[in-house]
């Protein structure tokens, strides 16, 4: 995950350029989008046909058809549609080219039609005011950079956490041969975990959050992951699906934590299975105190409901203790 957001936000993306004008402007056209620290232009092709296996195979993310007589249908004014395709399965990539190749057209725009009113009024402040005489101030408050690496690694490392744990816990409760050493398995369990967790913490530097209650926040999420593991690891009784359960249960974690998508605006079963994932409240109390900077009480009130999870550990130490008994 590290690897993958170390730059935070996309640069020097590779986009392909079908050139059918190959006229003055459409060359002005090719060097603003390649000026764009966002786009990187990589290939020209012929046309759209030669362009697709390039796209297909992911070494460029978009390419950009300039049509023919582009030029002269500009001097003329007509207007004339400029097409950008893109991959839009990488949804950041596709919001970053989009917004780079209408930002640079807006900008081409607005000087071709400076150029042409300075031809009509000498003047170059009058042409300018004609060619835009409304515009758009845009204020950024929060978030200016457009970086998503914050908002996506604070939900995706504690539902890959959160994994890890249920493994941990299942490898370790699966060498247990008596309650005592399942207890024993349960305290191993939480300390290497709790660790993983702090040290989770101190990469995404919540520097506005209070540290002492996201410590013990970790504490939480790991016990309440392992008791759902023991729970239904005797429930089951079979490991193999015991497997298939931890999979189940926590690998779409990052779809029901309510980051990426509102959880007040999912369906019951979505809102139903978040609520059955410790990792939501654990994810809920961090983004109240580092980003809200929320009083202690809302955070307090998220990871009130870990505890919660624990019955499902004195349900598996009944079901190992009768178990015994049968014996």
């Amino acid at each position: 995950m590290i690897a993958l957001f170390y730059q935070q936000i996309p640069t020097q993306l590779n986009i392909g350029v079908v050139d059918l004008d190959n006229s003055q402007l459409s060359h002005e056209m090719v060097r603003s989008l390649n000026a764009s620290s966002a786009l990187n232009v990589a290939h020209f092709y012929s046309n759209l046909d030669q362009a697709k296996p390039f796209l297909a195979s992911k070494k460029i993310y978009g390419v950009v058809v300039i049509p023919k007589n582009l030029e002269r249908q500009v001097k003329l004014g007509v207007q004339t549609p400029i097409a950008l395709y893109y991959n839009a399965t990488y949804v950041l990539v596709g919001k970053t080219l989009l917004n780079a190749f209408l930002y640079t057209l807006s900008a081409l725009e607005i000087k071709q039609d400076v150029a042409t009113n300075l031809k009509l009024h000498s003047d170059l402040n009058t042409a300018k005011a004609l060619a835009f005489p409304m515009y758009v101030d845009l204020h950024t408050l929060f978030n200016e950079h457009n970086n998503y690496a914050q908002f996506l690694l604070m939900a995706i490392l504690p539902c890959m956490w959160q994994i890890l744990a249920a493994l941990g816990m299942f490898n370790f409760v699966q060498m247990c041969q008596n309650g005592r050493e399942v207890w024993v398995a349960l305290g191993l369990n939480t300390l290497i975990f709790s660790a993983w967790g702090a040290l989770m913490l101190f990469y995404l530097k919540p520097y506005n959050a209070h540290w002492g209650l996201l410590l013990f926040s970790c504490v939480l999420l790991v016990l309440a992951i392992s008791s759902v593991v023991v729970g239904f690891f005797f429930l089951l009784k079979e490991p193999m699906r015991v497997a298939s359960f931890i999979a189940l249960y926590t690998a779409p974690s990052l779809a029901f934590v309510g980051v990426t998508y509102p959880t007040d605006n999912m369906p019951a079963l979505a809102q139903f299975w978040s609520a059955l994932l410790p990792a939501t409240y654990f994810i809920k109390a961090t983004i109240a105190l580092d980003y809200y900077q929320a009083p202690l009480d809302l955070a307090l009130k998220a990871i009130a409901h870990l505890p919660v999870f624990w019955l499902f550990y004195v349900l598996g130490l009944a079901l190992f203790a009768k178990r015994e008994r049968a014996c």
